[in-house]
């Protein structure tokens, strides 16, 4: 197959725009387009490669396979292993966890399924995942696996002058539901092949409908094709649906280079786009772990640091092409020459150690005791730790039923009885209430599960398959049986979910129910969501001695959960023994509201705005200072001067019902 120097130049455009991306260089704010560009060369030469040679008679599908692994896995194996060793050094258990898992998913290629269903590509949270650009691995591998296959069955039925047009539609198709994807599953159709098919299918299109240009004509087509990558580049946002329409673009750009095959445009063929391109695949694949690194220790924003990750990137990437590819890919070369047994030994080797990151929990006895003390409160409140949140889903052996209803906190001998029902949201407010309970001689029953909202009907913001909606209709149950025998009720979920849902309305019935039926009903706030685990990122600061700045942690995923937040509250104040207690009653120093504490240590746990143990207790502190405080102790103490029955009925006659209309 004949080298050429326009390809390899594209190559250099698309690491180029990568890597400038990844290190959020201004002005390329779609340089993703790059993997888009990639997808188009390796659909174009993976096409000239089996269809040549099925013609010559000499494709052998396993021969195909064979050189796709030694082109991908040697530098892939290295980079994880790197990780893995760097990673025990450096990283914090959960995060080794989450590394050993990417490793199994990356070198069995199917991370991009692991992506999609644990984060989204553009998320603030994506940077803590240190083999997240191998999705693109992944996509690139499934198709490399069904393609020929695909090539030889057409081939077997007609000539492939006519095969072709089954590409394309098969293009067409693809591109379809890309389209619709992007718009309904938008997470699945950036990680998922067939949203993705149609690029490599616009390469595959390129080679059999090959277009006959004029020497002033390759010129045109060359330069039109690098300024529409250029414009996508530079126009493309994360926040467009991707791939859809705006994809034609790069795509597009990437087949006219291809198509108009124009070996002497200098953008191309000069001595760094070569050099860029002939090591396009190890500095794309060492790029993001840097990247990551950066964010890792907050040194994402220091312009110095940000230039040496990506001088790191392609010094590394430099050795890797130098002492890993080549050594695969030369007949002479040690990794070529070296046996299938010890090839794949490696491969299912360094997986191995990812599947021991896992399964030990990220071996959290390599780190200092005193370390594993400090932190051990920003943890969420769970049975296993000794609270009460009925986690069904993370821990297998719970059974369903009432065992989940058995689980007390606060004063266990106190005078009133309290009922804390909810989601995981409840189970966070698990040392809240505690602290509440023991100051009020109250006692606090529990029953909390995963996604089970407080509902008068049977929505559910989880898999209705689930154990934790079984237990769900359980709880629910309970609440609707045992709801008048308790002084107070306590309502808590993840608010935003629900609204976002569109499964409010059962909330608001349930809350019509409860104030009828009980004294007192406090329905808790949703507490802030960032866009990153300020739990971890707490945490790695403490572990490497770095400044903890909250500021710096964007809260875009928090714009549902103060609106739900609104909404609840405005329908609370229809009811006079209804209190919806504010976040700023709960996460305050000294009444400025406030995310972290004065130990400047984060209320929050993660991304979905759960509270740790620590968060929970010092949110009780920061509520016993608040006048919202002191409005509930007079509605608590006026529980505890009077009998269930009356002040139930005096509920009743006090009760505003909410206006018709």
């Amino acid at each position: 197959m004949t080298f050429r120097n326009d390809i390899n130049g594209l190559r250099a455009i698309a690491v180029l725009l990568v890597v400038l991306f990844h290190f959020a260089i201004p002005g390329v704010s779609g340089g993703f387009v790059g993997v888009d560009v990639f997808f188009v060369i390796s659909g174009y030469l993976m096409t000239q490669i089996i269809v040549s040679r099925h013609q010559e008679g000499r494709f052998r599908l396993m021969e195909f396979y064979q050189a796709r692994c030694r082109r991908i896995l040697p530098a892939l194996v290295v980079l994880c292993a790197v990780l893995l060793v760097v990673g025990l050094i450096l990283t914090l258990p959960k995060d080794y966890v989450s590394l050993g898992t990417q490793v199994m998913t990356s070198l069995a290629f199917v991370s991009n399924l692991f992506f999609w269903l644990d984060t989204g590509y553009f998320q603030p949270s994506a940077h803590d995942l240190w083999l997240l650009h191998t999705w693109s691995l992944s996509v690139e591998w499934q198709f490399y696996l069904l393609y020929p296959l695909l090539i030889i069955a057409l081939c077997r039925f007609m000539p492939i002058s006519r095969g072709r047009w089954v590409l394309l539609a098969a293009a067409i198709a693809s591109f379809a539901i890309s389209l619709v994807a992007s718009v309904h599953w938008p997470t699945g159709a950036f990680f998922l092949l067939p949203a993705r098919a149609w690029e490599m299918l616009a390469g595959a299109l390129v080679f059999l409908f090959p277009l006959r240009f004029s020497p002033l004509g390759r010129q045109v087509a060359t330069w039109t094709g690098c300024a529409m990558i250029a414009a996508s580049a530079a126009f493309a946002t994360p926040g467009m649906l991707w791939p859809g329409y705006f994809a034609l673009l790069p795509v597009g750009g990437a087949a006219l280079i291809i198509a108009a095959a124009h070996q002497g445009c200098w953008l191309l063929n000069n001595p760094v786009a070569q050099y860029l391109g002939t090591t396009s695949y190890s500095i794309y694949l060492w790029h993001w772990p840097f990247a990551v690194w950066l964010y890792y220790f907050g040194l994402d924003k220091q312009p110095l640091w940000v230039g040496l990750g990506m001088l790191a990137s392609i010094l590394v990437g430099h050795l890797s092409y130098r002492f890993v590819e080549l050594s695969a890919s030369r007949r002479e070369g040690r990794i070529h020459r070296s046996s299938p047994l010890t090839k794949y030994s490696a491969v299912f080797g360094i997986a191995g150690v990812g599947m021991v990151a896992v399964v030990t929990e990220g071996l959290p006895e390599r780190l200092p005791r005193d370390y594993r003390a400090a932190i051990a409160e920003i943890a969420l409140p769970i049975v296993t730790n000794g609270w009460c949140f009925y986690s069904v889903e993370s821990i297998e052996t719970l059974p369903i039923g009432s065992r989940g209803h058995t689980c007390q906190v606060g004063d266990r001998n106190g005078t009133l009885d309290a009922l804390l029902i909810g989601d995981s949201f409840a189970g966070h407010y698990g040392p809240f209430w505690d602290a509440v309970g023991k100051r009020h001689a109250m006692q606090i029953h529990t029953i909390s599960t995963n996604w089970c909202f407080p509902s008068a009907d049977d929505d559910y913001t989880g898999p209705t398959t689930s154990r934790g909606f079984r237990q769900c209709m359980v709880n629910r149950d309970y609440l609707e049986k045992h709801v008048g025998s308790y002084d107070l009720v306590i309502f808590a979920g993840s608010w935003g979910v629900i609204d976002q849902q569109n499964k409010l309305d059962g909330v608001y019935a349930a809350i019509e129910e409860t104030a009828e039926a009980t004294p007192l009903l406090v329905i808790m706030p949703t507490p802030t969501n960032f866009d990153v685990n300020v739990g971890d990122h707490y945490a790695r600061s403490l572990r490497f001695d770095l400044p903890f700045d909250i500021a710096r942690y964007s809260k875009q995923r928090d714009v549902p959960s103060r609106e739900a937040n609104e909404k609840l509250k405005t329908f609370a104040s229809a009811w006079d023994n209804v209190t919806f207690l504010d976040r700023g009653a709960l996460f305050h120093i000294n009444g400025t509201p406030s995310d972290v504490t004065e130990e400047n240590i984060p209320f929050g746990l993660d991304t979905s705005g759960h509270l740790s143990i620590y968060g929970s207790k010092m949110a009780a502190e920061a509520f016993f200072a608040s006048r919202a405080y002191r409005r509930f102790q007079d509605r608590i103490t006026d529980l505890s001067r009077q009998p269930r029955a009356v002040a139930l009925e005096e509920g009743d006659r006090s009760v505003a019902r909410p206006s018709e209309g």
